[in-house]
C-alpha cells in the first residue's frame, strides 16, 4: 500500500496577472485578443458544460486523486489562500492527455482506465463556479469553458496551455474551493494498523497489488474501496480494498457484480488469523450469526476465484495451505463435533453419530470442505468402519449370550417372518464404533438383510430386545437413524413385542439356560 500522504500547506507564489484573471469562461475573441498574444495555446476538449450533470465535488476530486495515484502511487493535498490543491510527483501530463480519448488506454493494473476522468472532473468544477489551474512538467494549463455561438451560445470544455510549469509532478489547483478533501475515501490514507489482512490480487502488472481487509475507521460504517478509491458502503463489520475486478466506466460500481464477491473470496482464502476466520464463519453460516452482505454473496468457488497469477495456483489451494488455522477457527467457533452440511438428508445420521451439521452459504461450502469434514464424509467413514464387522460363531458365545441371541432371532422371525422380505439372519458380532463419539450396539446390512448385534448387548435380555427392535425397524421402514419413519416403526415393533411376550410367545426363549433379563 502506498504510504500515507503528507498533508502540508502549498506555498503561495505571487501570481502573474493572467492567474489573477482566474479564467473560467472565455470567448474566442478573448483568446485572440488577450491569451494568444501572451503565448497561450488553445485546445478544444469537446463536451459542453451540461455533460455529466451527476458529477459533483466528490467525483471531481476522486478522479484527480486517481490520476495522481496512477502517476506516483501517492498524492499530497492542502488548502491555501485561493483554494484547494492536489499534487503528485509523477512524470507529468502531456498536452494530448487533456484530449478526450487518450492515445492509449491505461494498463490493467491502473486505477483509471479510460483517460476521461480528469477532463470530466475539470468540467464539473468549472460548472460549479471554480477555476481550474494545472501545473505539470514543462507546461502550465488553465482548463476553461470556451463560449461559442451555436443558435445562441454553448460552453465547450477547452484548455489554455503554454510552456512553463514545474520540473516534476503535477498540481491541480481548484481556485475558490474550500470544501471537503474527502481524504477518508482513499485507502492510501488508511492507517497501516487498520489493515487486518492482505492477499495477492488477481491482477498481473509491474506493481504488486494486494486486496486488503480493513478494520473500518469510518463513522458512517464499512466501505468497499476499489483500487484504493471509495466505491460504496457495505453492510459488514469490515471494510475492503479490492483490486481484481474492472470498474464500470462511470466508476460507480463494478462492471460485473459477481467479480466483486469473487475478489472478496480471494482475500478471505488467504487469511490466516484464526480470530478473523471465526468471525468469517459467523458471517457465512446458514442461518448466519452475523448477517452481513458477505453472508449470501461472497464467492469462494474454484471457478469464481480462479488462479493467483504470480504462482498460477488456484486460490482454493491457499485455503488448504492454511488448513490448521481454518480447523482451529471451526472448532473454536462451532465445537469439535461439528461438520459441514452438504445435504439435509444426512442430518439424522450425523446426529446419531454424535455430531452436529452446520450449514454454510453456497459460495463457501465446496471450498471449505477441503479442510473441514462434511456430513457425507462422516457417514462414508462410518460405513467404512462398519464393514469391518467380525461375526462371532454361536459356539463361541457364553450361555447367557446364546440365550439372548436366540430371543433376538425369535423376535425377528415373529415380526418379519410372514413378510415377502424377512430379516435373513441375526448374528452376534464384534462391531467397531460408528464414529469416535458413539459406540455401535447393532447394525443392519441392507444388501444382505442381516442384523448384527454387539456381543456386549447380549449380556442382558433388556439390551438385546432394545437393540434388535432398533435394527428390525431399519429393515421394515427403510429409514435411517433419527428419521421420523424409523422412530415410528420402532414404537410399532416394540408394541408388537410386548403383546407377544404377554401371550407367552417367547416363553421358551426366556427359559433358556443362562438367560437373564
Amino acid at each position: 500500500m502506498a504510504s500515507t500522504p503528507e498533508i502540508t500547506h502549498h506555498p503561495l507564489v505571487e501570481p502573474s496577472p493572467e492567474l489573477w484573471a482566474r479564467p473560467r469562461v472565455i470567448s474566442m475573441g478573448d483568446y485572440q485578443d488577450f491569451w494568444k498574444p501572451r503565448g497561450w495555446n488553445l485546445i478544444i476538449i469537446g463536451p459542453t458544460s451540461t455533460w455529466r450533470q451527476e458529477w459533483g465535488d466528490w467525483e471531481a476530486i476522486r478522479d484527480i486523486v486517481q490520476n495522481s495515484l496512477d502517476e506516483a502511487e501517492g498524492y499530497r493535498w492542502g488548502y491555501d489562500e485561493t483554494g484547494f490543491w492536489i499534487s503528485d510527483s509523477g512524470k507529468g501530463i502531456a498536452v494530448a492527455d487533456f484530449l478526450l480519448g487518450p492515445p492509449k488506454l491505461k494498463p490493467d493494473y491502473a486505477r483509471g482506465k479510460f483517460g476521461e476522468g480528469m477532463k470530466i472532473s475539470a468540467l464539473a468544477l468549472l460548472r460549479q463556479g471554480y477555476s481550474v489551474h494545472v501545473e505539470t512538467v514543462d507546461r502550465e494549463v488553465w482548463i476553461i469553458f470556451l463560449e461559442q455561438k451555436v443558435n445562441g451560445t454553448a460552453e465547450t470544455l477547452a484548455a489554455l496551455w503554454r510552456p512553463d510549469g514545474r520540473p516534476q509532478g503535477t498540481e491541480f489547483h481548484i481556485i475558490g474551493y474550500k470544501g471537503s478533501a474527502f481524504e477518508d475515501r482513499f485507502a492510501v490514507n488508511v492507517p497501516p494498523k487498520a489493515v487486518l489482512a492482505s492477499a495477492p490480487a488477481h491482477l498481473i502488472g509491474p506493481i504488486p497489488r494486494y486486496n486488503q481487509l480493513i478494520d473500518h475507521p469510518f463513522p458512517a460504517g464499512s466501505r468497499i474501496f476499489a483500487r484504493d478509491i471509495y466505491m460504496r458502503e457495505i453492510n459488514s463489520i469490515y471494510s475492503y480494498n479490492l483490486w481484481g475486478f474492472d470498474m464500470a466506466p462511470d466508476r460507480f460500481g463494478p462492471k460485473e457484480e459477481a467479480e466483486l464477491w469473487a475478489d472478496m473470496g480471494r482475500l478471505w482464502s488467504c487469511v490466516t488469523d484464526t480470530h478473523l476466520l471465526e468471525i468469517f464463519l459467523q458471517m457465512v453460516q446458514e442461518p448466519p450469526i452475523l448477517d452481513t452482505e458477505e453472508t449470501r454473496r461472497i464467492d469462494m468457488s474454484r471457478w469464481g476465484m480462479g488462479f493467483e497469477p504470480a504462482s498460477n495456483r488456484a486460490y482454493v489451494e491457499f485455503v488448504k495451505d492454511n488448513a490448521d488455522a481454518w480447523r482451529t477457527a471451526w472448532q473454536e467457533q462451532l465445537g469439535p463435533n461439528s461438520v459441514i452440511r452438504t445435504d439435509a438428508r444426512w442430518d439424522s445420521m450425523v446426529k446419531h453419530l454424535g455430531y452436529n451439521s452446520i450449514g454454510l452459504q453456497w459460495g463457501v461450502t465446496h471450498c471449505l470442505r477441503q479442510v473441514i469434514t462434511t456430513d457425507d464424509e462422516l457417514v462414508a467413514a462410518s460405513q467404512d468402519k462398519l464393514r469391518d464387522v467380525d461375526t462371532i460363531a454361536d459356539e463361541n458365545l457364553s450361555p447367557r449370550q446364546r440365550a439372548c441371541l436366540e430371543l433376538a432371532r425369535e423376535i425377528a422371525r415373529r415380526i418379519t417372518g410372514w413378510m415377502s422380505n424377512p430379516v435373513m439372519g441375526v448374528h452376534a458380532a464384534m462391531i467397531p464404533p460408528a464414529s469416535d463419539r458413539v459406540r455401535t450396539s447393532g447394525m443392519y446390512v441392507r444388501p444382505t438383510q442381516e442384523i448384527f448385534l454387539s456381543a456386549d448387548q447380549l449380556e442382558h435380555g433388556r439390551s438385546t430386545v432394545d437393540t434388535v427392535i432398533h435394527e428390525i425397524a431399519h429393515h421394515t421402514s427403510g429409514a435411517e437413524d433419527g428419521e421420523e419413519a424409523h422412530n415410528q416403526e420402532m414404537t410399532k415393533i416394540a408394541g408388537q413385542v410386548v403383546e407377544r411376550t404377554a401371550t407367552g410367545v417367547f416363553n421358551d426363549c426366556l427359559k433358556l439356560e443362562g438367560f437373564r433379563w
